[in-house]
């Protein structure tokens, strides 16, 4: 736990720091971050003292245990595989596709490069079931409309398999409205290998995929 607190409070550092030469979408991105960060820290520390604090948090509603398929979502995880995988990403932004009774399938954004990552999402919002972008708003993927990936390559790499006992806090929704921001965000955190070889990797995936 206390591993995970530090992660958080170094993205929190990270993102405060706006360099001059970071995109306008950055720059948006960065400043509503800014209290998702704030958020998540105060989820880790519901398993301390600090009960007060904790209940207005919870009143406050910026965390939730409940999952949406269709929806996207930051969490801290800890894979149970992760002295074995290759590489893996700690804070994963999700859009879950299939649910299970230990967890859940979902796209992670974060092993694509920025600019993937906005291909991808364009080509799977025409699925959402609310055009307004409203706090309902859902992309209506299923496993099944991506089996093969002739049509969406780039979420091959992404689909992830996540167990709920190995996440390290509650989900951080992510409004809809806020969904393209929130893929710009420069908070990925991949352990074994640097994000920019793991971008390198999921490219190469996708682009074997004939149509």
């Amino acid at each position: 736990m206390a591993k995970e607190k530090r992660y958080l409070q170094n993205a929190f550092t990270k993102i405060r720091r706006i360099h001059p030469d970071i995109s306008a979408k950055e720059r948006m991105a960065v400043t509503w971050f800014r209290s998702i960060v704030e958020r998540a820290k105060i989820a880790l520390s519901r398993e301390t003292v600090f009960q007060t604090v904790i209940t207005e948090a919870a009143q406050a509603g910026g965390l939730t245990s409940k999952m949406w398929l269709g929806k996207m979502y930051f969490f801290v995880y800890n894979p149970k595989h992760k002295m074995t995988l290759p590489y893996y990403d700690m804070f994963p932004l999700v859009l879950p596709v299939e649910r299970y009774s230990d967890g859940f399938l979902g796209i992670n954004f974060h092993y694509l490069a920025p600019k993937e990552r906005a291909h991808l999402l364009d080509e799977i919002k025409i699925f959402v079931n609310d055009k307004t972008l409203s706090e309902k708003t859902r992309i209506m993927l299923t496993y099944d409309m991506l089996r093969g990936f002739t049509k969406f390559k780039r979420a091959k790499p992404c689909l992830k398999r996540y167990i709920t006992m190995y996440m390290k806090t509650q989900f951080i929704p992510i409004l809809p409205d806020e969904w393209g921001p929130a893929i710009f965000l420069p908070v990925e955190n991949f352990k074994k290998m640097s994000k920019k070889a793991v971008w390198i990797e999921s490219k190469n995936i996708y682009s074997s995929i004939r149509k």
